[in-house]
């Protein structure tokens, strides 16, 4: 779904973000800023692709004052186009970082017109195959209310399955109990990241057996029940 400012034969905006359809200038890409107002329920899509676009294209290639020395400079919006994006926008420097990382990490292709910024914010650091299923996910709401919650969506990310409603909420009558459940969340949590980083395809055969060897308490445990 396109909305009305997107009028141009150079760019598109729509509610999953900015389409950059032909290379702008400078003095247009600068002009976009103030259009973002009309879009707002899109605004962070809108303003982190922005911030991207002119990451990509003006830092270090002498089309921006004061970047022609730039070109080392580390991967990542620099301080003085963010100077300018602060003063085309007024927003502060945190939510504009915010939005580009956002926008850097989770191609357009993946966004969802259903769910929320936060969502999408929420599977930033994950890989494509897992942000499109943990996307997926966030739509599955058994409530038929909408999709779930942002809050459960990061809490069961972190856990690597969906969390019931009922497990977002901790037992009154267990509180201050020790219990396991943390710490299975949090070897859960650290597969996860593991898989995440290719873990099983780079390790040596020494070392996944020194990590199954680490993990033989837990198989105790679990074979004494």
């Amino acid at each position: 779904m396109s909305l009305s400012i997107s009028d141009s034969p150079k760019f598109a905006i729509t509610r999953t973000g900015l389409h950059i359809r032909d290379e702008l200038s400078f003095d247009e890409w600068r002009g976009l800023a103030p259009k973002f107002s009309e879009a707002i329920k899109c605004a962070a899509f809108l303003i982190g692709d922005w911030l991207v676009y002119g990451e990509d294209h003006f830092r270090g290639q002498g089309r921006l004052p004061g970047f022609e020395n730039d070109a080392a400079a580390p991967a990542r919006i620099s301080g003085d186009l963010y100077d300018t994006a602060l003063a085309a926008t007024g927003l502060d420097r945190t939510t504009l970082s915010n939005y580009a990382y956002v926008s850097r990490n989770v191609p357009g292709s993946l966004r969802n017109e259903l769910l929320s910024w936060e969502h999408h914010k929420a599977v930033a650091r994950l890989n494509e195959p897992d942000q499109q299923r943990w996307l997926q996910v966030a739509l599955k709401n058994e409530s038929g209310t909408g999709p779930v919650s942002t809050r459960r969506l990061r809490k069961s990310i972190i856990a690597g399955r969906l969390l019931t409603p009922e497990e977002l909420h901790p037992d009154p009558t267990d509180r201050g109990i020790e219990n396991h459940i943390p710490y299975v969340n949090r070897l859960v949590a650290l597969w996860s990241r593991m898989k995440e980083r290719r873990w099983l395809q780079r390790s040596t055969r020494e070392q996944r057996a020194a990590f199954k060897r680490d993990l033989q308490p837990v198989v105790e445990i679990y074979n004494q029940l």
